[in-house]
């Protein structure tokens, strides 16, 4: 048995065991999820140097051509490092006194991280599009079970978004099984193999459309991005780390590994619209924030901005600017996950997600003051801090394409800046008005939650060059070998 095997098995049994097992307590179901849901990242850093390569193969479905293809390259292992990260993290953020059925929410979430490892290593494109869809289902209970006081409708405008944007998908990866048929003479769901055919596929432009409208809305790339706020604010804590995190990484997964994959030349004559497209999903994401009044939605509104920040580096035909997407596709989840993290310690103590209630907090809570105040810090690209390596990567590859766009999309750093910061003063800075006994500091186990996620935000700021060097081939192959898959 192969550790690739191993990987993406783990977390399902994972999840079976927890479906199944019996426990004593609440605090006994987490601690044994979250050590089932660390041993993928074990096995990732056990296994760091011999991860590129590693097949697992087997035919699955042969009248239909199907194979059950998983393989890792580098684009796969910067995924996998980060869902194996923030699935622990986004467990161990949960308030087991306020759960119940804790075995059916542990099982989901173990569920989704195996739904997650095989979508970012599987190469059979009918693989790919179960795992595409099966990702689905255990977010939207999450949500729909465990979320806030609207979270039914919030589920539903969530799956009902996400269907609609993938409804055609099947019809896209049957059109590019039969044009296999024809052109090579033998139908296939390798995505190697039909990076080879794809271009020169009958109706190519609406199978990439397709494809990009379902990547779009998941992602979400602007304007496809309404179910986005409810979602992330109605969710509980530990689903909106995975959706804000990883789920919209997926997305981008997607325009990577077969947008710019097996269509290289409709990406590159798309990419003035989606450029466009990108930056104003940034512009309208950073004005949203600012006029928001609660500060989940604030943050929610934030991450769109941010998010559609990383499109305009992989719609840019520029490799810095690749390389600086894919990097802060990682750093993003890392970020997003620790301001929604201290979002939810505030919501507890006050009782509310609403900023003009609250004021004057960092003299009754100066430690969560600074923990929060490190990480808006990092999300608005501070010197020192991942985000401003991905960004300034991103913003070097745009200038050198057109300056112009590149001085528009540099505004939206001092946008960030601006409501990130009073959001900041508003909440911990202005006098107080008043002081309730709720009000108590963070304790050491929240703080230890929180400590991988700054010691990778400073870790990748100061120092970036062994992540650059895991993503450096990524560009290589798009931009060396056109038209293969990535």
């Amino acid at each position: 048995m192969t550790h690739l095997t191993l990987l993406f098995a783990i977390p399902l049994i994972a999840s079976l065991i927890t479906f199944l097992l019996p426990t004593p307590s609440q605090k006994t179901f987490r601690h044994l999820a979250v050590l089932l849901s660390l041993v993928p990242l074990a096995l990732l850093v056990y296994h760091h140097n011999t991860w590129i390569g590693t097949e697992l193969r087997y035919t699955w479905l042969p009248a239909l051509h199907i194979d059950f293809y998983l393989s890792v390259d580098h684009l796969s292992l910067v995924f996998l490092y980060l869902t194996a990260i923030l699935v622990p993290i986004s467990l161990l953020a949960v308030n087991t006194e306020q759960l119940p059925h804790p075995n059916t929410f542990y099982g989901l979430v173990l569920l989704l991280q195996g739904l997650l490892i095989g979508f970012f290593t599987a190469r059979d494109l009918a693989l790919f599009t179960i795992l595409w869809e099966g990702m689905l289902l255990p977010l939207y209970f999450i949500i729909a079970l465990w979320g806030g006081q609207y979270r039914r409708r919030a589920a539903l405008t969530f799956l009902i978004y996400m269907i609609a944007g993938s409804a055609l998908m099947i019809a896209a990866v049957l059109t590019l099984y039969f044009a296999a048929g024809t052109l090579a003479g033998s139908g296939t769901f390798d995505l190697d193999a039909l990076a080879k055919i794809s271009s020169a596929t009958p109706n190519a432009t609406w199978v990439c459309a397709i494809f990009l409208l379902a990547f779009a809305v998941k992602t979400p790339l602007f304007p496809f991005h309404a179910w986005l706020p409810d979602a992330y604010c109605q969710a509980p804590v530990a689903g909106t780390i995975l959706l804000s995190a990883i789920l919209s990484k997926a997305g981008i997964y997607g325009i990577a590994r077969i947008g710019i994959g097996l269509f290289p030349k409709l990406m590159i004559a798309w990419s003035p619209v989606l450029l466009i497209l990108a930056i104003a999903g940034v512009l309208y994401g950073a004005f949203c924030a600012w006029s928001q009044t609660d500060y989940k939605r604030l943050i929610a509104y934030s991450s769109l901005s941010h998010v559609n920040f990383i499109l305009v580096g992989l719609f840019i035909w520029n490799q810095t600017a690749h390389e600086g997407a894919i990097l802060q596709a990682f750093n993003h989840g890392i970020t997003i996950a620790a301001l929604f993290l201290v979002a939810s310690w505030l919501e507890e103590r006050l009782g509310s997600t609403q900023i003009p209630a609250i004021g004057g907090l960092a003299q009754f809570m100066p430690h969560l003051c600074w923990l929060t105040l490190f990480f808006v810090l990092a999300s608005v690209a501070l010197p020192g801090t991942n985000n401003f390596v991905g960004e300034i990567m991103i913003l070097f590859g745009l200038f050198g394409e057109n300056p112009y766009l590149a001085a528009i999309l540099g505004l939206t750093v001092i946008f960030s800046v601006v409501y990130m910061l009073r959001w900041m003063q508003l909440t911990y800075f202005q006098a107080p008005g008043f002081f309730m006994p709720s009000w108590v500091d963070i304790k050491a186990r929240e703080f230890a939650i929180a400590l991988p996620l700054a010691v990778l935000t400073l870790w990748i700021g100061l120092y970036p060059a062994p992540v650059l060097e895991e993503i450096q081939p990524i560009a290589d192959i798009a931009f060396i070998t056109p038209g293969e898959a990535l």
